[in-house]
């Protein structure tokens, strides 16, 4: 188990491994995708809150089991009687939560960007 991870336990007092695949799962994801967006070879130490933060977001979106997702109303219509879901948690959902994720935190990216040559 990482740091971030064992870092996260911690904060949110969670001491069952249940998640942990999934955690480990989604730092590797959101780790990767922050070496791509930003040209560098490692993290720097300040972007491991930046992860952690992602973490706790994940682990709230799927702490009732990774898989089950939660859906919100995405669109509605009256007279039809149509309404539309959009998965916000699980799978599915998670490379669409990396990439908002990092869209709102650019900002703080923006520091450790590289140009690529």
């Amino acid at each position: 188990m990482s740091d971030n991870v064992k870092t996260i336990k911690e904060i949110l007092n969670i001491t069952d491994t249940k998640l942990d695949g999934y955690l480990n799962f989604c730092e590797t994801n959101i780790t990767d995708k922050i070496l791509d967006k930003c040209n560098i070879e490692t993290i720097p130490e300040r972007l491991n809150s930046l992860i952690q933060e992602f973490l706790i977001e994940q682990y709230n979106l799927n702490k009732d089991g990774v898989g089950k997702g939660v859906k919100e109303v995405s669109s509605a219509s009256d007279n039809g009687q149509s309404v539309n879901f959009k998965n916000v948690g699980g799978v599915s959902s998670m490379s669409q939560n990396v990439d908002e994720f990092l869209d709102r935190n650019m900002a703080t990216l923006i520091a450790y960007r590289k140009m690529r040559w």
